[in-house]
């Protein structure tokens, strides 16, 4: 009888921290913020020019190449202001180059009150990735 009474209080105590998330994963560990919060972008203009930033968090990083300015339909150039792009491994996109940390760029704003748009794209380093970001500048 005291045998069986042990293992039902161990089988229900182990089903109540699996189900509670703390026992194998620990839900503190799993949360994945908001794609603003983990990639702080920020945008001053200044004139003529716009200074975009992004503040990313530890664990997050973003793909260079996703990383576009466009007035209407066309592209618009930027110059790297602060940033370390390396190479990295990919399990989605292969072979290709990431920036942790910061990254800042600086391009020239269009007059007119044209309409640019800045996209990024970026994944936490426990998987998941996020979907393209667009960020209007007005």
């Amino acid at each position: 009888m005291k045998k069986t009474l042990f293992i039902i209080i161990i089988f229900a105590t182990s089903f109540n921290l699996l189900a509670q998330g703390s026992f194998m994963f620990p839900q503190e560990n799993n949360k994945i913020l908001p794609a603003d919060k983990a990639f702080g972008f920020k945008f001053i203009k200044d004139d003529d020019d716009i200074v975009a930033t992004w503040s990313i968090k530890e664990s997050y990083y973003l793909y260079l190449r996703s990383i576009k300015i466009k007035n209407k339909e066309s592209e618009i150039g930027y110059t790297m202001l602060d940033g370390n792009p390396f190479d990295h491994e990919d399990e989605f996109f292969g072979n290709t180059v990431i920036i942790k940390n910061l990254f800042r760029i600086s391009f020239k704003n269009i007059p007119n009150n044209s309409e640019t748009q800045i996209f990024y794209q970026g994944c936490s380093d426990k998987g998941f990735c996020y979907p393209v970001q667009s960020i209007d500048i007005k």
